[in-house]
């Protein structure tokens, strides 16, 4: 019988991909280890101690990623509510209980006892399976879409509250991504994308925080000593570097002048130290996660794979773009982390959950046969 006939195949995991994971948390914990130097010493008087914390979880993130690749992607169609619901719980608690946190002028994190995190990351990877799920056996505009949808809005109102204006955005633009990947008419999309900046515009009309940072942001040399203070420094960073940099460890910049220079500025660090060559490495790196990430998500068969993947994919990329955009001055400051680099243990639990599921998509893939062989 001549003709091609698609077949549904199961391979084997794509282990380029999994190196290129492990290459770049790697990168991401040596540049941890100097940009955190100063700061660990002033933190803990023990020069490492970032170090240590960040490589521990990077040891859980990344079994957590392997058992991911290893269990039928199809099984965290399971997990959309129940995880929806405990990032809902959790964000309440934050919210409305003595259980929040504040650290950096928000109050972002759940401290359980001995255990501390930050239930808006889970929720960024609950909205992704939650709507990936609904879109796989519903039309957009169906009832079961709406009740979905509600639950993200709901987590993404919790999440703006804290206030965390960066990543209720990147909720919000995930569950339109997904929505515009399942069908949902471009006019709708982008008069929904329009009403979104309408609410962003309200939110830092009644958030004085926000507001600052968006001036500090478009004028920061109004106020270089206050909320200017950190893009400037970031500046000076970058702008020292030259094309090879200042060398590994001889930043000058991580010694105080620029906070948090172990998580929000870190790629100022990597500016700094590994000039135009460390920083072009860094963004074709996120160039090439975006690429493979894609073609491995528009190979998987089935609609729930298939936009899980994308979804993954999105939320990564706009991770990478809010915090390099914000190191360099193209976007305001979100305090959004940069994935397998900045330091933060939640987030990387998360991110390792999120790579676990794409590596368990690379499997799965429809391929063409013809005449008994595979086409190409």
């Amino acid at each position: 019988m001549n003709g091609i006939i698609r077949k549904k195949i199961i391979g084997r995991l794509d282990y380029s991909f999994l190196l290129f994971i492990f290459g770049l948390a790697v990168f991401g914990l040596i540049m941890l280890l100097s940009a955190s130097s100063y700061e660990s010493e002033k933190a803990a008087k023990y020069p490492h101690i970032f170090f240590f914390r960040q490589g521990g979880t990077m040891i859980m993130a990344g079994g957590l990623m392997l058992i991911t690749s290893l269990i039928d992607y199809r099984y965290f169609r399971r997990l959309g509510w129940l995880l929806s619901f405990l990032a809902l719980i959790c964000l309440i608690l934050v919210d409305f209980s003595g259980f929040g946190v504040v650290a950096g002028g928000s109050q972002r994190w759940l401290n359980l006892g001995s255990l501390s995190f930050q239930p808006s990351e889970i929720a960024k990877i609950a909205v992704l399976i939650l709507m990936a799920d609904g879109l796989a056996k519903a039309k957009w505009n169906s009832l079961t879409i709406l009740k979905r949808l509600f639950l993200c809005l709901a987590m993404a109102f919790l999440i703006l509250k804290e206030p965390d204006l960066g990543t209720a955005i990147l909720i919000l633009a995930s569950c339109g991504c997904l929505l515009v990947a399942g069908g949902l008419n471009l006019f709708l999309a982008i008069g929904s994308a329009m009403a979104g900046l309408l609410g962003i515009w309200f939110s830092l009309l009644h958030n004085p925080y926000q507001l600052e940072r968006l001036q500090g942001w478009l004028a920061p040399q109004k106020d270089p000593l206050g909320i200017g203070y950190n893009l400037l420094q970031s500046y000076n960073a970058i702008g020292s570097a030259g094309f090879w940099g200042n060398g590994y460890g001889g930043s000058i910049h991580k010694l105080g002048y620029l906070p948090v220079s172990y998580a929000d500025f870190i790629f100022a660090i990597i500016c700094e130290e590994l000039g135009f060559i460390g920083s072009l490495m860094v963004v074709g790196s996120f160039l090439y996660l975006l690429w493979r990430g894609t073609e491995i998500s528009l190979k998987v068969p089935g609609n729930f794979g298939r936009l899980l993947g994308l979804g993954i994919v999105f939320s990564l990329s706009i991770q990478a773009i809010f915090n390099l955009g914000g190191v360099v001055g193209l976007l305001p400051v979100t305090g959004m982390p940069l994935p397998l680099i900045s330091y933060g243990k939640t987030s990387l639990i998360v991110v390792g959950f999120m790579l676990g599921i794409l590596l368990n998509l690379s499997k799965h893939k429809v391929v063409a046969l013809k005449d008994g062989l595979y086409s190409k």
